[in-house]
């Protein structure tokens, strides 16, 4: 339930930001301030449950019965949000949606570049969940200091992505093209260095690169779209399921491999080389609807 509500905010935020008129910045810059308030919440938020909510208790001391008063807590936070909502009058960004009684003559599918940009989250989302979600196997299975560092590795990967999307929210003259194509280079070179050294702290850094890639598709996926903006955000939001699908065919193969992390990680490049590709090609605008 709470995924999909999720997604639901996410199909109606994405093209209000880029859509909107803020002088002096551009479409990912507003996507990656946005995204910068996600990020505070997954690098904090860690910290919060264990040492606030559980007190320092270990999971396994943790009972059903104490989760009852900081979910009430939360409910009464989400409520009091959607109630201040209501009170808001949010302008309606013309343009973005058909008119009443307007039909759209196309397919959004059509669109190749929303169409690639699809396939492109669902790759990024895979790969930004993989390691986030694994990177603590991954050191625990090596052992030694990498498994005494294994959650602090999960925090400061998350923490590099509220450092990327804050300097990313500065840069108003690189387009979203050039910041996808540089930060997958870099991506996928840190991957395989973590690979060839067998040295989770590597994958780490990938992070602070995966910041700004959901600002940067999301941007070149809905380029040009006009009216069908906002069905394309629905659309988009479907490539999402990769954080579902890729970590565990991750975790397939690290059982595949003996419980061997080390060689999964070539699924991270997989993905990084597809964005690349969207980044230096897929991503132009060979039909548009403005």
């Amino acid at each position: 339930m709470v995924g999909s509500a999720a997604t639901i905010l996410q199909v109606v935020i994405n093209p209000y930001l880029t859509a909107c008129t803020v002088k002096g910045t551009q479409p990912v810059q507003r996507l990656n301030i946005g995204g910068s308030s996600n990020s505070i919440g997954t690098t904090v938020a860690p910290f919060f449950v264990t040492g606030i909510v559980f007190g320092g208790l270990s999971m396994s001391d943790v009972k059903v019965s104490q989760l009852m008063i900081p979910f009430l807590a939360l409910m009464a936070v989400i409520a009091l949000v959607a109630f201040v909502m209501t009170k808001l009058s949010l302008p309606d960004i013309q343009g973005t949606k058909a008119e009443v009684g307007e039909k759209l003559e196309k397919s959004v599918w059509s669109f190749s570049h929303l169409t690639l940009g699809v396939i492109s989250i669902f790759f990024y989302v895979g790969v930004e969940v993989a390691i986030g979600a694994n990177i603590n196997l991954y050191a625990i299975s090596l052992g030694g200091s990498f498994a005494a560092q294994a959650a602090l590795m999960a925090t400061f990967y998350w923490g590099g992505m509220l450092v990327g999307r804050l300097i990313s929210s500065s840069l108003s003259k690189i387009s979203p093209s050039v910041q996808l194509g540089v930060t997958t280079v870099l991506a996928t070179v840190f991957t395989i260095a973590a690979i060839v050294l067998n040295n989770p702290w590597l994958l780490v850094v990938v992070g602070l690169f995966h910041s700004v890639m959901w600002g940067s598709i999301f941007t070149l996926s809905v380029a040009k779209l006009g009216k069908y903006t906002s069905v394309a955000s629905g659309v988009f939001m479907i490539g999402v399921v990769g954080g579902a699908i890729m970590p565990l065919m991750q975790g397939a193969m690290a059982d595949a491999f003996g419980g061997s992390w080390r060689m999964t990680w070539f699924i991270v490049i997989v993905g990084e080389l597809f964005m690349l590709y969207y980044a230096l090609s897929g991503s132009k605008v060979k039909q548009s609807a403005e």
